[in-house]
C-alpha cells in the first residue's frame, strides 16, 4: 500500500503550510504566545514578514528574530523570511535609495514629432521628460496611413542633432521622428532595484539575505527553511497617458506612453536575435511597424524577461541553494498580468525559473465560490475579477510550472485568504483550499497572523489575539489541507493536454490573439485536465510513443490558442513534433506565418474532438460541469481527487477511470471513508456542495480493507423538531455565555429581529427521545459557520463546512437524549471591515433542519 496513505492514517504526514506572521516591532514580549497560536492551528512553519517592522535588519529586528527562531526551534517549526522591509520585494531595505542610487531602474522612453515634406533646412526641438534623460538615438519613419503604423525603413537622424535641436531636410511625405531617451526614476522617489541588472539585483542579497546568514548561519537548512519574494516586478509605468486608459494589469509591450525596462544588454540581445542593429526598430515596442514589428516586440520581451530570470530570480535562487535553503515566492498574475510589464514580470515561467516552488496568490476576492461563471467586483485594479482567468488559469499556471520544471519537484505554492475580510468564513476557506488542491497546488501561505487586533490591514487575521470565533475551525482546515497535500505530493501528474501559454502570441499579435483561458475552460468543463506549457518548455520537449514528453509529464496532445503570429522557431518545433506523431490542435485558425498544414479545431469543438479520439483520461456520465478532478500516480497507485465546486447542487455522476480493482474512497474532512471494487474502472460519485473525495486504486490487502465498510447512502430517519435553549457569548468574552432566548423555530442569529451585529459563540441545547438503530448520524442542515456537537455529554466532533453531519452512534441512547450544539460565526457582523463589503454574508447560527440519518 502507498506509504503516504499510511502516513495520513497514522498521523505522520508532513507540513505544507507556512502562514505569514507579521512583524511590526511592537509585540516582542508576546512573540512566544503568537508562535504557540500558529502551532495550535496544526501548522508547523511560518513566514516572517515585516509589515512593516520599524527596524528591519536593525537591532530591533534581530532582537525579535532571536526570539522567533528560538521559539520555532523549540517546537520543531520551520521559519521562512519575506525578503524585504515591505511589500513588494525590490526595495532592498532602502539600499538603492541611500547607498546605490546609480543602480536604480533604467527605462527607455520616447518623444516624437510628425513632420511633412519636402522641406529643406527644417528643424525641431528635441523634447525630454527630465533634464537628465539621455538621448540614445533619433530615427525617422515614413507614415503609411492615417493610422500610426510605421514603415520599416528607418532613417538614422542621431547625427543630425545639435544642442537639443534636430536639423533635417525632410523628404516628401509624412514622417514620424522618434527621440529615444534613457530615463531613470527620480532620486526623490521610492527607489527599487533594477531586476534586469545583475549588480542591482545583487543589492537585495547584500541588504537582506547576507545579514540574515551572517547572524543565523547555524539555523540555515534546519530551522530557517528559506526566503520568500512577494510580487517583485518591473515597475515601469506610463511616462505619459496613451490614448487608451489601462489598468496596471494591461501595461505591456505595444502600449504608447509606457516607459520600458532597458539596458545595454537588452539592446545587444535584440540585435543578435534580429540579425541587425535593433535600436532603429525600437519604436515598434510602442507602435505598429510594417513586417518587422511583431519580431521586435517578441525579441524585446524575450530579452527583458530572460534578463529578469537570469539576473534576479536565478541569482537569488542560486544564493539560496549555496546556503542550504530554498527560494520561493510569486509575481502578480492577476487578470493575465503575468505576460505583461509594470506590476508584473512579463513571463510567468521565466520569472519563477530559479525558485524551488512555483507560486501564485489568491487574495482580494479574486475567486468567490458560487460566482465561477460571472464577472464580479473585487478589490483590485479595475475593481473587477474575470472568473475565466481565475478559475481556469491561475492555479493551473502554478501547478503546471511545478510539474514541468525539474527544480521545483512538484512543489506548487499559493498565498491564500488575504484581504477577503472577516466575512471569509471557514466554508469559503475550505472551498478555496479544495479549488487549489484539485488543480495541483500543494503548499500554502495563509495570509496572515497579525499581532494586532483589530488590524484593518487586509483581514482576516487568524486567531485574532484569542478572539477569533472560528479559530478552532481554522485549525481543522489546516490539518485537512496537510493531509490532502501529503497524499497528492511527490507523485506524477496525469493530464491529457499540454496547453500553450499565450505570452508570445500576445506580444507578437497585439490584440489579435486568444487568451489561454478560452480553451482551458472548454477542456476543464468537459473533465479534460491540462498543464499550461510555455514556448521555452516546448522547445526542449521530446516525443515518446507519439506523445509529448516534458520532465515526468506525458501529454496526449498539444493545444495552441489562436494567435495571428507565433515565433518562427516555435512553429518549426511544432511541425517537428507533428512529424513525430504528436497530436497538435490549433484553435480557430493557424498563425499567418505558419507554413505547414495542421489540424485546426474551433474552441467550441476542441473538447469533443479530444474525447472522440479517446485521449481523455476520465469520462463523466452526469451533468456536473463543476465537478473537478486531479489524477496522479505513485509507486503503482492511481490517486484521484474529486471536488464539487458548485455551492448549491450535488455532483452526481458515474466516472469511468483508466484503472480498476479495489479502491479506497476518502472524505478526510468528514472522516467518511469506504472501500469498493470496480471491475471496469467505473465508480459512482455523489458529492454535496463543498465536498471533496480522494479515490485511490492500489494493492490494499484484506486486513487494511476490512477497516473500512462499503460506502453508505444515508437517508433521513427522523426530524428533530424541537425548541432550543439558546445562549450567546460575544467574541470578546466567549468563555462566559449568557442565556438569550428559547427558540421554537431556528433562524439566522444575525437577522434584524435578533442580533444583527453579533459575532461569537452560540450554544443550542435541547432534549429529544429516540428509539432505534444506533448506527446513525446527526445532520445539522444549514450552519454558519463552525459547529461542535455534544450528545449526552459525549463530544462528537467539529465541522467547518457543509455537510454538517456528525457520527453519534457512540453517544445516542434509547429514551431521552441531551443535545448541545455550539456554533461560531465570523467577526464580520461586529467589525464591518471594508474588505467584507465585497462578500455575501452567510447566515449565522444553527438554521437546520436538524435530522437523524441512517
Amino acid at each position: 500500500m502507498d506509504k503516504r496513505i499510511s502516513d495520513v492514517f497514522e498521523n505522520r504526514y508532513d507540513n505544507y503550510i507556512l502562514p505569514f506572521y507579521w512583524q511590526k516591532g511592537d509585540h516582542t514580549e508576546r512573540i512566544p504566545e503568537q508562535i504557540q497560536r500558529i502551532y495550535d492551528s496544526n501548522v508547523r512553519a511560518f513566514c516572517v514578514e515585516s509589515r512593516p517592522h520599524k527596524d528591519f535588519c536593525g537591532d530591533g529586528w534581530w532582537r525579535d528574530m532571536d526570539i522567533i527562531l528560538a521559539e520555532a526551534e523549540k517546537r520543531g517549526m520551520k521559519v521562512w523570511i519575506l525578503d524585504d522591509d515591505h511589500f513588494p520585494t525590490g526595495h532592498a531595505n532602502g539600499y538603492i535609495q541611500h547607498k546605490y542610487p546609480e543602480l536604480r531602474r533604467v527605462y527607455i522612453v520616447e518623444t516624437h514629432i510628425d513632420l511633412y515634406g519636402p522641406m529643406n533646412d527644417a528643424s525641431a526641438f528635441v523634447r525630454k521628460y527630465h533634464p537628465d534623460d539621455e538621448l540614445i538615438g533619433a530615427f525617422a519613419y515614413r507614415r503609411t496611413c492615417a493610422e500610426e503604423t510605421l514603415e520599416d525603413k528607418p532613417i538614422d537622424l542621431t547625427e543630425n542633432i545639435s544642442n537639443s535641436m534636430l536639423y533635417w531636410d525632410v523628404p516628401e511625405g509624412v514622417w514620424r521622428v522618434f527621440f529615444l531617451l534613457k530615463h531613470r526614476d527620480a532620486l526623490d522617489s521610492w527607489l527599487y532595484i533594477d531586476n534586469i541588472n545583475r549588480e542591482s539585483s545583487r543589492v537585495l542579497i547584500d541588504a537582506v539575505y547576507e545579514p540574515h546568514y551572517k547572524r543565523y548561519s547555524k539555523y540555515f537548512g534546519n530551522t530557517i527553511a528559506g526566503f520568500f519574494s512577494d510580487e517583485p516586478l518591473f515597475g515601469n509605468d506610463n511616462i505619459y497617458e496613451g490614448r487608451v486608459i489601462t489598468t496596471n494589469y494591461e501595461k505591456t509591450v505595444g502600449l504608447p506612453g509606457l516607459a520600458m525596462p532597458w539596458s545595454d544588454e537588452v539592446l545587444s540581445m535584440m540585435t543578435e536575435a534580429l540579425g541587425q542593429d535593433a535600436l532603429k526598430f525600437v519604436p515598434a515596442i510602442w507602435y505598429d511597424m510594417d513586417n518587422i514589428g511583431p519580431r521586435v516586440r517578441l525579441e524585446y520581451m524575450n530579452s527583458v524577461t530572460k534578463l529578469y530570470r537570469d539576473n534576479f530570480t536565478k541569482q537569488l535562487g542560486d544564493w539560496c541553494t549555496e546556503h542550504s535553503v530554498m527560494y520561493i515566492g510569486h509575481i502578480v498574475e492577476d487578470m493575465n498580468a503575468s505576460t505583461r510589464l509594470a506590476c508584473s514580470a512579463g513571463h510567468y515561467f521565466r520569472a519563477l525559473n530559479g525558485q524551488d516552488m512555483s507560486g501564485i496568490d489568491i487574495v482580494l476576492h479574486q475567486i468567490i465560490p458560487g460566482l465561477s461563471e460571472h464577472i464580479h467586483p473585487a478589490i483590485s485594479f479595475g475593481n473587477v475579477s474575470d472568473p475565466e482567468f481565475y478559475n481556469y488559469v491561475l492555479a493551473k499556471l502554478c501547478a503546471s510550472d511545478s510539474h514541468t520544471d525539474p527544480k521545483k519537484k512538484g512543489r506548487a505554492m499559493c498565498e491564500v485568504f488575504g484581504a477577503y475580510g472577516w466575512a471569509e468564513g471557514t466554508q469559503t476557506m475550505k472551498w478555496l483550499m479544495d479549488h487549489l488542491l484539485v488543480r495541483g497546488v500543494n503548499h500554502f501561505v495563509p495570509h496572515a497572523f497579525s499581532p494586532k487586533f483589530p488590524d484593518y490591514d487586509c483581514p482576516p487575521h487568524f486567531g485574532a489575539e484569542g478572539v477569533d470565533p472560528q479559530f478552532e475551525g481554522f485549525g481543522q482546515l489546516m490539518s485537512y489541507t496537510n493531509k490532502i497535500s501529503h497524499i497528492l505530493s511527490d507523485s506524477n501528474h496525469v493530464a491529457t493536454a499540454a496547453l500553450l501559454y499565450h505570452a508570445e502570441g500576445e506580444w507578437m499579435s497585439r490584440e489579435d490573439y486568444m487568451l489561454v483561458q478560452k480553451p482551458a475552460k472548454a477542456l476543464l468543463d468537459s473533465h479534460i485536465d491540462y498543464d499550461i506549457i510555455c514556448v521555452d518548455t516546448i522547445m526542449g520537449a521530446s516525443v515518446r510513443n507519439g506523445k509529448l514528453a516534458v520532465n515526468n509529464e506525458i501529454y496526449e496532445c498539444l493545444v495552441i490558442p489562436y494567435a495571428k503570429r507565433l515565433p518562427d522557431y516555435f512553429l518549426d518545433k511544432v511541425n517537428a513534433l507533428q512529424e513525430q506523431g504528436v497530436n497538435v490542435f490549433f484553435i480557430d485558425n493557424l498563425p499567418q506565418n505558419c507554413s505547414f498544414k495542421a489540424q485546426v479545431i474551433s474552441n467550441c469543438d476542441i473538447a469533443q474532438t479530444i474525447i472522440k479520439m479517446g485521449m481523455n483520461d476520465i469520462s463523466v456520465n452526469g451533468d456536473c460541469p463543476l465537478l473537478r478532478h486531479y489524477h496522479c500516480v505513485r509507486d503503482g497507485a492511481d490517486i484521484f481527487m474529486f471536488f464539487n465546486e458548485s455551492v448549491v447542487s450535488d455532483a452526481v455522476a458515474t466516472v469511468k477511470l483508466s484503472c480498476k480493482g479495489r479502491y479506497l474512497k476518502l472524505d478526510l474532512m468528514n472522516n467518511n471513508n469506504s472501500v469498493g471494487f470496480s471491475d471496469d474502472g467505473s465508480i459512482d460519485l455523489k458529492l454535496e456542495p463543498y465536498v471533496s473525495q480522494i479515490v485511490i486504486f492500489d494493492n490494499f490487502d484484506d486486513e487494511f480493507s476490512e477497516k473500512f465498510g462499503a460506502e453508505k447512502q444515508r437517508v433521513v430517519l427522523e426530524n428533530l423538531e424541537a425548541s432550543y435553549r439558546v445562549s450567546v457569548a460575544d467574541y470578546n468574552d466567549m468563555d462566559n455565555p449568557k442565556f438569550y432566548a428559547e427558540f421554537k423555530q431556528l433562524c439566522n442569529i444575525n437577522s434584524p429581529a435578533v442580533l444583527p451585529e453579533f459575532s461569537g459563540r452560540m450554544i443550542y441545547e435541547t432534549k429529544f427521545n429516540y428509539s432505534g438503530d444506533k448506527d446513525v448520524l446527526l445532520d445539522l442542515g444549514v450552519v454558519g459557520q463552525v459547529a461542535k456537537v455534544w450528545l449526552n455529554g459525549v463530544y462528537c466532533g467539529i465541522k467547518i463546512c457543509n455537510p454538517y453531519t456528525f457520527d453519534i452512534s457512540n453517544a445516542i441512547v434509547e429514551g431521552e437524549n441531551e443535545l448541545k450544539i455550539e456554533v461560531f460565526n465570523t467577526l464580520a457582523n461586529s467589525i464591518k471591515d471594508h474588505y467584507s463589503k465585497f462578500l455575501q454574508l452567510a447566515p449565522s447560527g444553527l438554521l437546520g433542519p436538524v435530522n437523524i440519518l441512517k
